[in-house]
């Protein structure tokens, strides 16, 4: 029988470890970007950071549509049109288990959600938004020991504009608060002392993409349009007192509250109105009645 080998025992525990190599640090100074998912913070470093994110600063999937000539040289041009834009995040994390877990709830959870959830991305002095919901592909995580995880999930914008964090707002009226008749646009050599009137509003788009509109619509409102100088006029169907219409200026389409669509008061003669990159417009409301309009917009990049 062969002499058995006697191997020394060491009464020693380990933990789970992990080469700290694979996991992305933030730079010693700071100056980490902000990427806010739904309300939470992706790259603070509490307990996670983000290594990419895909498809912010590309541009939309693009389709132009173009049909290819049979029996003559090169294509046609067709309408173009810009698809949902696909945004994946590659970030990891570090830090106590119970931590981690967390973190990885609330990651889950909103991968999940049937609902879409803000996406925020701080770069230098812009931040820019984009409603986001997780649907292209499942949320992945790779275990790096026990304290520490890298994930990647991917999010479809159904919108493929990016906006600013914050909404502007104007109302334009149709007179100082009474019936004042038929409204006609009229230029006139001399100005007011004040930059406008009432019934108009200077509309600024800091972006690089046409920015759409939203046009509040509360009666009472008879034969209103509104005009904007950059073209375009939306006619809409008499409002009552009290009554309250949302129009997409960009879509031409209508609703009431509780989403009911009101595309019938949308008058023929109307055409699609937004704001033109980097540029100022003046809308104006020309209309009969007590009402207003409120309008709300956000500077706009592809």
């Amino acid at each position: 029988m062969p002499p058995r080998i006697q191997r020394r025992r060491y009464d020693r525990t380990f933990d789970w470890a992990y080469d700290p190599r694979l996991v992305p640090r933030p730079p010693s100074g700071g100056g980490l970007v902000g990427v806010v998912w739904d309300g939470l913070s992706l790259n603070s470093d509490d307990p996670g950071i983000v290594e990419n994110v895909e498809g912010w600063e590309d541009s939309p999937p693009l389709d132009g549509h173009d049909a290819e000539r049979s029996i003559a040289d090169g294509a046609a041009y067709g309408p173009k049109s810009l698809h949902a834009r696909i945004i994946t995040i590659h970030g990891a994390a570090t830090g106590q288990r119970d931590r981690l877990q967390w973190f990885r709830d609330q990651l889950t959870a909103r991968a999940a959600s049937r609902y879409p959830g803000e996406l925020v991305v701080s770069l230098g002095d812009r931040t820019l938004v984009a409603d986001v919901r997780a649907g292209a592909d499942r949320y992945k995580q790779h275990a790096l020991g026990g304290r520490a995880f890298r994930y990647e999930v991917t999010l479809t914008a159904a919108d493929p504009l990016l906006y600013e964090a914050g909404w502007r707002t104007a109302v334009v009226r149709s007179g100082g608060g009474e019936d004042t008749g038929r409204g006609y646009p009229t230029t006139y050599a001399w100005q007011y002392a004040v930059p406008y009137l009432l019934n108009n509003a200077r509309l600024v788009n800091e972006g690089n993409a046409d920015a759409p509109v939203y046009a509040l619509y509360e009666g009472e409102l008879t034969e209103s349009r509104i005009v904007s100088d950059q073209g375009g006029t939306i006619h809409l169907a008499p409002l009552g007192a009290g009554m309250r219409i949302r129009v997409a200026t960009a879509t031409l389409t209508a609703e009431a509250e509780g989403g009911l669509s009101r595309a019938s008061y949308i008058l023929p003669g109307s055409s699609a109105i937004t704001v033109a990159p980097t540029s100022t417009a003046r809308w104006s409301l020309y209309a009969a009645g007590a009402g207003s309009v409120t309008l709300g917009w956000r500077s706009a990049w592809v």
